[in-house]
């Protein structure tokens, strides 16, 4: 399920957690009478009752016969904070029209690993991002090695609400305030906007000599406060 440096991380946990799913999602059914492995889309849920999932093989084959005579599949899915979650559910109701729905039971318990290759740690880093000449003082909520979730407050007209994913944008911050200064550039990789607010995932590409190494005391420093919380 993961490979090379990715950060593995498994968590049981209790059937009224709502997985973190959302609606959306891509979702894997794998089915026991024979292995084969459907592709789906969550619809809907009701933490603790049950989830829906739309699944166009219903209309092939005989997939419909098969999960309504052995209603036993395993579910896997992406959940949120790029958490994959996996468990065992039971088929309760096969729809072929007029939509392929098919309804499973809640599950008591499940796995989710962690899909990211840096562990992150909460902060409340302040940092600004200049693109294309413009320049807004932000702050990280969280911070890794490969980069870091940012927010901001943003002026009316401000030219973040264009910002796409992928666009190049510089960044520069100080350690504790007025140390030295950890610099480069990076890609925002998705965004979040409100009317005055925007959040967005930051990745870090490159570092200006010499500073990508402070940026482990940043880190280590930020996980020693969270610790002692």
């Amino acid at each position: 399920m993961v490979a090379g440096n990715t950060k593995f991380t498994v968590l049981s946990c209790g059937s009224f957690d709502n997985l973190g799913l959302q609606q959306g999602e891509s979702v894997n059914i794998e089915l026991f009478t024979t292995q084969e492995r459907l592709w789906g889309e969550v619809v809907g849920f009701k933490s603790g009752v049950f989830l829906s999932v739309w699944l166009p093989a219903l209309r092939e084959r005989e997939y419909q016969r098969i999960l309504a005579d052995d209603p036993d599949v395993t579910v896997r899915a992406k959940c949120k904070d790029c958490v994959i979650c996996g468990f065992r559910s039971t088929v309760t109701r096969v729809m072929k029209y007029p939509y392929p729905i098919l309804y499973l039971s809640y599950p008591e318990s499940f796995e989710k690993v962690s899909l990211r290759k840096n562990e992150r740690v909460e902060c409340f880093q302040p940092v600004s991002i200049v693109y294309k000449g413009t320049e807004l003082q932000g702050v990280f909520k969280d911070i890794s090695k490969g980069g870091g979730r940012i927010s901001f407050t943003l002026p009316d007209g401000n030219i973040f609400f264009n910002m796409g994913r992928e666009l190049t944008a510089d960044f520069s911050f100080k350690m504790n305030g007025d140390g030295p200064e950890i610099s480069g550039s990076g890609v925002v990789r998705n965004m979040v906007s409100g009317s005055s607010n925007v959040s967005i995932g930051f990745k870090f590409i490159k570092f200006k000599s010499g500073t990508e190494g402070l940026l482990d005391q940043v880190i280590k420093s930020f996980s020693l406060h969270s610790g002692s919380v």
